[in-house]
């Protein structure tokens, strides 16, 4: 098992690779990814437009998801369920933007 890295606590949790492997290669998911610079952006996005203080964990889908948006037809409607909440992550958050 590889390890991992995220800002977010929450995704980097190693060992449950096996079964994410084993769902892709079925073909029954598909998965995508940001970087902690697009969580941190996902983050100030959602903040900023939506009054949204996204969790860390939520904020990886919010570039992912506006990247997808980009390919579809204008009419179409994209969902990110922002579950958890944000407070929390708020001094993090702070001290990685002044980095």
């Amino acid at each position: 098992i590889a390890t991992t890295h995220s800002i977010s606590a929450g995704l980097d949790y190693a060992s449950i690779g096996p079964e994410h492997a084993y769902l892709h290669d079925g073909g029954r998911a598909e998965y995508i990814y940001a970087s902690d610079a697009e969580a941190l952006e996902g983050f100030a996005l959602c903040a900023e437009l939506e009054g949204i203080i996204p969790a860390l964990e939520t904020s990886h889908a919010i570039m992912p998801a506006l990247r997808i948006a980009r390919e579809l037809p204008k009419d179409d409607v994209v969902i990110v369920n922002l579950s958890g909440r944000g407070d929390k992550d708020v001094q993090l958050v702070a001290e990685l933007q002044t980095r």
